[in-house]
């Protein structure tokens, strides 16, 4: 006798075993385009998200930690990297030196962007050139650097602990296997906040992802309401 094995499709209860309100807790997304081949969207797959459109960027001016004269050097034009993150950028200026200094830049998040030197082209989320000046910069002289941007639309993609513009950070989880075509955004569901407990064991994530990753990936969705268990 013939034996078949019927496999059934996943259904949403498969991965929530708790949520508030649908109405609440999903909505609709962009999909990121796919590049050069379609995007492929495992269902149950966690997602990060790329905030699009024209960066505005303001620097502000220098401010002494201590309350004495701070450095005056000049800031060339800033520009942020696309999916860049909105909000302050804090420059802190660590080793002074006569027509020199060490800072670094620490992004809306308080995570480290980068370490740059006076006079030295600077290239990471924000990219600029800073002078020196009549007044030599010091320890703990800082300065706001603010990113906001217009008409901004936020795409989602499969998580990329390697990315650097919004995709390294859990910010949802898909609830339907889809793909976005090659050169053409998608759409599709987002489990997007809580309250809400989903089944740890029914995530997809990237091949090759490390437990550490996994696991700040997961404090990062609980952050958002979107508590992460183990069943049984």
């Amino acid at each position: 006798m013939d034996v078949f094995k019927v496999v059934r499709p996943r259904a949403l209860g498969d991965l929530i075993a708790y949520e508030a309100d649908p109405n609440y807790c999903r909505e609709s997304g962009v999909y990121l385009a796919g590049s050069g081949a379609a995007r492929l969207f495992p269902q149950f797959a966690v997602l990060g998200a790329i905030l699009t459109g024209t960066a505005v960027v303001t620097a502000g001016a220098v401010v002494s930690a201590s309350g004495g004269t701070p450095g005056n050097g000049a800031i060339g034009t800033v520009t942020a990297d696309a999916g860049a993150m909105e909000g302050d950028y804090i420059q802190v200026f660590l080793e002074p030196g006569a027509d020199a200094g060490v800072f670094e830049i620490l992004r809306p998040d308080g995570s480290l962007d980068g370490t740059g030197k006076v006079a030295v082209a600077y290239d990471g989320m924000l990219n600029f050139t800073q002078a020196d000046g009549s007044n030599n910069f010091v320890e703990g002289d800082r300065r706001v650097i603010s990113v906001a941007r217009a008409a901004p639309v936020v795409k989602y993609a499969p998580i990329d602990f390697s990315g650097v513009d919004g995709r390294q950070v859990a910010a949802g989880v898909n609830l339907f296997g889809t793909q976005a075509p090659d050169g053409t955004d998608g759409d599709g569901v987002v489990e997007r906040r809580g309250p809400s407990i989903i089944r740890a064991e029914e995530l997809a994530w990237p091949v090759g992802a490390t437990s550490a990753q996994k696991l700040v990936a997961t404090r990062q969705l609980e952050a958002l309401g979107i508590l992460v268990r183990n069943s049984g």
